[in-house]
């Protein structure tokens, strides 16, 4: 790709980024506790402060405590445990097959799995890109969303990649940090830097190294003739789970951040001394020790002193703050259940507890299931594409099928299912269903080898027993 294109690609992709990506980070930062509280406090709470001192009212208002309740990661950490606890199983037609599609997959599929639903979570979307290693090997792992910048082709219905841009930062043996971009297509990656002080229009092909061999710009051909990333979807419409709840996780923030204020601040008391005025001015020293005499502020007066005096008759009045305790923990507990609602999640404490029914597990989890269920849709179409792509690369060839189990982790009702399995006859329910739907069995396809193993072995111990009913004129040991 010459500069000219991909200068003008950059700038297209790059329009809205700083929007996108300010939207799509959200998600990240409410996760990790770092909510809207933390630089608002409660109803803005330093301006406030600022007004009051200012005016000289409401001195007991000063407690500022920011305190995120993160309800935004026991949301995304309960559906991803949900989804993802148990990898999904993957058959593509026989035991060889599933054996060498398993080694392939390695031990870290079910981390990046988890990762990939964590990122899409959070950012609406995540990334997975499958590459030949030094050893020719294929390899897979999560990219950051914030690394990629999809392009696609608008002229087609299903809005395949046209182009994928990736961006991060690198630094030079000189310690020169630069933005590195690598643009891919289905024929070549591209690689172009700029330095960070530059603007975008200053992108530069990037070179290769002297000791390469090489002469020119940096591409290489892309070996799979496919752009190699998969794009995993949080939903049809790709947007985050923040976007469903966050005003009500703001809301929740304040007041319970006002409530601890409101704590704080009782604890405040204030003696009004009338008919006596106490002192209006205080000495400072200047940095050369010279004292001079300043007006006192009437904040810092009633925090240190605790007492005030008003020119009226005389006498002695206390002041401190009152708590609406029944208004907010009533409005609190509307704003908890709002909250479950919006974020199609499961209340940890529900009204009935102890040994459910498989029902009311079901009427629990039924909201969690359906946003679970969007997922689910959105990621399994991508993980038959990293399956076919494994099954190429590895001389497995085209799958002839591509079935895959997910199992949800939840609590249940293990003696309703037991029962209902063994009651369903056999002209119902296949001995390879049953096995699958079984509450004790992990893995179903290695429980019905052992099945079958030890099928044979009873047949064979039955074939070494002795025949009854043999000739009567055979000898009979005495």
């Amino acid at each position: 790709m010459d500069l000219q294109k991909a200068q003008k690609l950059l700038n297209a992709a790059f329009k809205d980024r700083d929007r996108q990506l300010a939207a799509a980070k959200s998600g990240e930062e409410y996760y990790h506790n770092r909510s809207k509280i933390k630089q608002t406090g409660a109803a803005a709470i330093d301006e406030i402060n600022r007004f009051l001192c200012d005016l000289g009212r409401n001195p007991l208002k000063s407690a500022d405590n920011r305190i995120p309740t993160n309800y935004h990661k026991v949301f995304v950490d309960q559906k991803i445990g949900y989804l993802f606890t148990y990898p999904p199983q993957l058959d593509i037609g026989s035991p060889q097959a599933n054996d060498q599609l398993t080694q392939a997959l390695g031990s870290d599929f079910g981390r990046i799995l988890k990762k990939l639903g964590l990122d899409a979570s959070n950012w609406g979307r995540a990334w997975l890109h499958y590459y030949i290693d030094e050893h020719q090997k294929l390899q897979y792992h999560w990219v950051s969303p914030e690394q990629i910048l999809p392009v696609y082709d608008v002229n087609n219905i299903k809005l395949p990649l046209k182009y994928l841009i990736r961006t991060y930062a690198m630094t030079d043996d000189a310690g020169e940090t630069y933005e590195r971009y690598e643009i891919w297509d289905d024929k070549e990656c591209s690689y172009f830097l700029r330095k960070t002080s530059e603007l975008l229009k200053d992108v530069k092909p990037e070179q290769h190294p002297e000791q390469s061999g090489f002469t020119g710009p940096k591409v290489l051909p892309n070996r799979f003739g496919q752009i190699p990333f998969i794009e995993f979807r949080n939903n049809a419409d790709a947007t985050s789970d923040l976007e469903m709840y966050q005003d009500l996780i703001d809301v929740y923030d304040k007041v319970f951040s006002g409530f601890a204020n409101d704590i704080d601040d009782i604890q405040e008391i204030i003696y009004v001394i009338k008919n006596y005025q106490g002192a209006r001015e205080q000495t400072v020293y200047d940095d050369e020790g010279n004292p001079k005499r300043v007006p006192l502020d009437p904040l810092q007066m009633l925090k240190a002193s605790k007492w005030i005096g008003v020119d009226e008759n005389g006498g002695l009045e206390v002041i401190h703050g009152d708590i609406p305790h029944e208004a907010r923990s009533k409005f609190i507990e509307l704003l908890k259940v709002q909250l479950y609602i919006a974020a199609m999640a499961v209340d940890p404490n529900p009204d009935k507890i102890g040994n459910a029914s498989g029902a009311y597990l079901d009427y629990l989890y039924q909201l969690l299931e359906l946003k679970a269920g969007m997922m689910e849709t959105e990621f399994r179409p991508q993980i038959d594409e990293l399956i076919r792509v494994i099954a190429q690369y590895t001389g497995l060839g085209e799958p002839s099928k591509i079935e895959q189990t997910w199992t949800r982790n939840k609590p249940k009702n293990y003696l309703e299912i037991v029962q209902m399995i063994a009651q369903t006859p056999s002209s119902v329910m296949s001995d390879e269903t049953k096995t699958k739907e079984h509450p004790l069995v992990d893995n179903w396809q290695q429980e019905r080898e052992q099945i079958r193993k030890e099928e044979k072995d009873r047949q064979e111990e039955m074939m070494k027993l002795p025949q009854l009913g043999g000739d009567p004129e055979d000898p009979v040991d005495e």
